[in-house]
């Protein structure tokens, strides 16, 4: 069901599960990559999806499209990494054609990165807000109506 806003610009609720899945992960995301200054950890995108799955499903009955929309929000960190590539690169020299060709590169291989990072990004949270979905359709509600319990 979608919730139709009044006030424009009001974010509607599967971005709301999305942005606050994904705004919680970014702090952990940067403390690990501030730790580490090389690698990035994706996996507490993973919780964010699977905490974001989860309300949705409680309070909404789906949690179809959130954790893709979690995990992109939550991958931002990865624009940081990203810049770090563009500024180690920054100070090619030697011939022109050298620095032509390392320049086009380190563009295509931010580029490229990018849109594979975001992307895994993305499949993590939605395999979190699966997660998160499933374990939110096991509640003991459910087995209280089906005679169980």
């Amino acid at each position: 069901m979608t919730k139709i806003s009044l006030v424009p610009g009001q974010p509607s609720e599967p971005w709301e599960y999305g942005l606050l899945g994904g705004l919680l992960t970014i702090p952990l995301t940067l403390f690990g990559y501030w730790q580490t200054g090389s690698e990035m950890a994706l996996s507490p995108i993973l919780a964010g999806g699977l905490l974001a799955g989860y309300l949705a499903k409680r309070n909404t009955g789906s949690s179809r499209g959130i954790g893709i929309r979690a995990g992109l929000v939550g991958g931002l960190p990865i624009l940081l990494a990203l810049a770090d590539i563009l500024t180690a690169t920054a100070g090619l020299s030697g011939p022109s054609w050298f620095v032509a060709s390392g320049t086009a590169l380190t563009v295509g291989v931010v580029i490229g990165g990018g849109v594979l990072a975001f992307g895994l990004a993305a499949g993590l949270g939605e395999v979190g807000a699966r997660i998160g979905g499933w374990l939110a359709g096991t509640n003991d509600r459910d087995n209280t109506r089906a005679g169980g319990g």
